[in-house]
């Protein structure tokens, strides 16, 4: 029944997507997550040192951040014409995916990376998309300041340029700027406060290759599972439909497939793993939204939702049940 009425943009789906947010707000203060900061940063080791000393105010700030994104991605795929109808799965499910993880720069960094992904689907269909391109290479720098890794999604604004517009040198050329003007700033901030070699030393030392681990538990491991096998279905679901979508729907989708592409190689680049999984919740909130949208077997999509709301909070009690 909550999944019929979340297809849909009535008010009592707004109430339900909301009440599910604060829901999972408490829960991560009955759960008591620390933030996962690093006080080594060589631009904001201030700013993280005061979460890390207050947690309640991390916990507010994710609060806020997932509410806007969600909020944010869920109009940007609706004004995109990613699905034919308005409907608040996207942001529901984004609410339940990003809930498992506690505050860190990769949320700043996909907040930024939900602009990047809006502002290149803009191009569509645009002869002279410059200030699309430049805004969204300043963006990535922006990220990539923030948190190294974010300099792999790069590559999006040539993604773009190859599935909404024509290739020249202008489309190419403009991207670059647009990433090393905040570069041109960090190195502005070094020189004039004697910071060069630690950012030199922070940003070539942060890119290392390093297998994937996680902390594998019982609840994780239940979660992982549910998810896997909602990610086949999903992606078979989404090859049977992909055919009879509109153009700009198509080309959002190999968009959002280079997004993940990029996110996955990132993996072998961090050293907290678990973290950086966090990238995966824009691409995936848009590909189970579409299988659920799809999908018309009531008792199996109603049961497969209370199975993911089960585990997800079975996941974030679960440090309780060990202590």
């Amino acid at each position: 029944m909550l999944i019929k009425t979340l297809k849909t943009n009535r008010p009592s789906a707004y109430i339900a997507f909301f009440v599910t947010a604060v829901v999972f707000f408490v829960l991560d203060l009955i759960s008591v997550r620390e933030p996962s900061l690093g006080s080594d940063h060589p631009l904001f080791s201030s700013l993280a040192s005061f979460f890390l000393q207050h947690p309640i105010w991390s916990s507010v700030l994710l609060l806020a951040i997932s509410l806007l994104m969600a909020m944010g991605w869920n109009n940007a795929l609706s004004e995109r014409g990613v699905f034919k109808n308005v409907t608040i799965l996207p942001a529901f499910f984004f609410v339940i995916l990003s809930s498992v993880f506690s505050f860190s720069s990769s949320w700043i960094c996909l907040f930024i990376m939900l602009f990047v992904l809006n502002k290149l689907m803009l191009c569509f269909q645009q002869d002279r998309p410059y200030g699309l391109l430049f805004d969204s290479g300043f963006l990535i720098g922006l990220a990539t300041l923030i948190n190294p890794i974010c300099i792999l999604f790069f590559v999006l604004p040539y993604v773009s340029t190859a599935l909404y517009t024509t290739i020249s040198w202008r489309n190419l050329l403009i991207p670059v700027i647009g990433l090393f003007s905040p570069f041109l700033f960090a190195w502005a901030y070094g020189f004039y406060f004697d910071g060069l070699p630690a950012l030199s030393n922070y940003y070539f030392s942060f890119l290392k290759w390093t297998f994937p681990s996680f902390e594998y538990s019982l609840a994780l491991s239940l979660w992982s599972l549910l998810l896997l096998l909602l990610f086949f279905f999903a992606i078979r679901e989404l090859i049977q439909w992909l055919s009879m979508k509109s153009l700009r729907s198509r080309k959002a989708f190999f968009l959002l497939f280079g997004y993940s592409i990029c996110a996955f190689i990132g993996i072998f680049f961090v050293q907290n793993s678990w973290n950086h999984l966090l990238f995966f919740a824009l691409p995936f909130s848009v590909l189970i939204s579409n299988y659920f949208i799809f999908i018309h077997k009531r008792w199996w999509y109603e049961s497969v939702f209370i199975l993911i709301l089960i585990s997800t909070v079975y996941l974030q009690l679960a440090p309780l049940f060990k202590a």
